[in-house]
């Protein structure tokens, strides 16, 4: 069925319609967009920011289909499993909702999961919400492979935590909070080590919240992520863990400046704890 002139107006440039369409995707963080025979014609300002393009004309210009930004891995939809590639929204719509997973790189080349929400207002228009699911599919993936806790000490597993460092960083920012990471060197000989592992993580976990993150980080230390209020109050956490822990123990603890990325923090406190005199 051809669409008529009235029907293109509707949502052209400079229309009411499309004014107050794009007044509210463009207050949601999901990246949005709308499609007409399969081919987007609105993005909301999140899509464009994450594409770093002006318009889904410079979209198209850019990278032609949308289905073309959807990554080709067998764990996701992509154009390769769709048997019409001119209708392949049809195929993403016909699919049950747990599967409806695409995976896009944004402009810095970086991979992001989405789950797609479907929805179609009118004959021949479809709208397409992408929730970023990333974290959610690390998570689940690391969990169900059995990697996120190391057996020897039940504490988090490094490349877990090294994965998920997105999470911790967007609820920091998300509760008004700053990230303190403190790492913890067990200082004892190598032979007790691997005996008191376990010990040392359980007596550490029983004197910090729950919400903090407990990390074997090394043959001999561990790291210690958590949110708080003020900067000073990591010296409270220090303390505590010096009068409460049954080791002798080094740490080297470092706050988060102006939102600044969790890897810097794990570096400052290396070096705080690789110069730290052990007290």
């Amino acid at each position: 069925m051809e669409t008529s002139k009235e029907e293109l107006d509707l949502m052209g440039e400079g229309s009411i319609c499309r004014q107050f369409f794009l007044s509210v995707i463009n207050t949601q963080k999901d990246l949005i967009v709308l499609m007409h025979n399969h081919i987007p014609i609105i993005f909301n300002k999140a899509f464009l920011d994450f594409a770093n393009v002006d318009s889904a004309k410079g979209f198209l210009r850019e990278f032609g289909s949308l289905q073309n930004r959807f990554i080709p891995h067998d764990s996701y939809f992509h154009a390769g499993k769709v048997q019409n590639i001119d209708e392949w929204s049809t195929s993403l719509i016909e699919l049950p909702e747990n599967d409806r997973i695409v995976s896009m790189l944004n402009y810095r080349i970086e991979p992001y999961a989405f789950s797609v929400m479907v929805a179609t207002p009118a004959d021949e228009y479809t709208i397409l919400t992408f929730s970023d699911i990333s974290q959610d599919l690390i998570k689940r993936i690391m969990i169900e492979n059995d990697t996120s806790i190391d057996k020897e000490s039940g504490a988090y597993e490094k490349n877990y935590f090294i994965h998920t460092l997105k999470s911790f960083r967007d609820a920091a920012i998300f509760n008004q909070k700053f990230v303190a990471i403190t790492i913890i060197k067990l200082i004892d000989s190598d032979s007790d080590v691997k005996k008191n592992l376990n010990d040392f993580a359980s007596q550490i976990k029983s004197n910090v919240r729950q919400s903090d993150m407990l990390v074997r980080w090394g043959e001999k230390s561990f790291l210690l992520a958590y949110l708080i209020d003020k900067p000073e109050n990591v010296h409270h956490i220090a303390q505590k863990l010096r009068q409460k822990l049954l080791y002798t123990i080094r740490l080297g603890t470092a706050v988060q400046k102006d939102k600044e990325q969790i890897q810097q923090l794990i570096m400052d406190a290396e070096k705080i704890l690789k110069e730290s005199s052990g007290i």
